[in-house]
């Protein structure tokens, strides 16, 4: 009994928002405010592929920005693990590790930065 409720509930929520879809009367565009149909599609920021490509290549320069960090401040646990092992092996190990992948993360956030550089260099004129 809960399933049959379940699966009409869903039902219902699809239903609904083709109604929705559907509310428009034939052959109008919608058009999004402070925008008319003759200048549709040029009022953004992005209205070249250098520019989408440019946004692109910021967005994974922004990632690239975080992983660096995040891989820098587990780098800076590692150490605090390995100074306060006081010799046990499975501390040493976990810091180990730890440092192992942080340095992957700095490896994978700088092959980041030469891929947005090298790209932009193709790619934007």
């Amino acid at each position: 009994m809960k399933k049959f409720f379940s699966l009409m509930l869903v039902l219902a929520f699809a239903f609904s928002f083709a109604s929705i879809a559907f509310a428009q009367i034939p052959g109008q565009a919608i058009i999004p405010g402070g925008t008319t149909a003759d200048t549709l599609g040029t009022s953004g920021s992005i209205t070249t592929t250098g520019d989408l490509v440019t946004k692109i290549m910021d967005l994974i320069n922004w990632v690239a920005w975080f992983v660096g960090l995040v891989a820098v401040l587990m780098g800076l646990y590692a150490g605090i693990l390995f100074i306060t092992a006081a010799g046990n092996a499975e501390s040493v190990t976990k810091a180990r590790s730890i440092l192992l992948f942080s340095i992957v993360g700095i490896a994978v956030a700088v092959m980041a930065f030469s891929l947005v550089s090298i790209s932009k260099a193709i790619f934007v004129l």
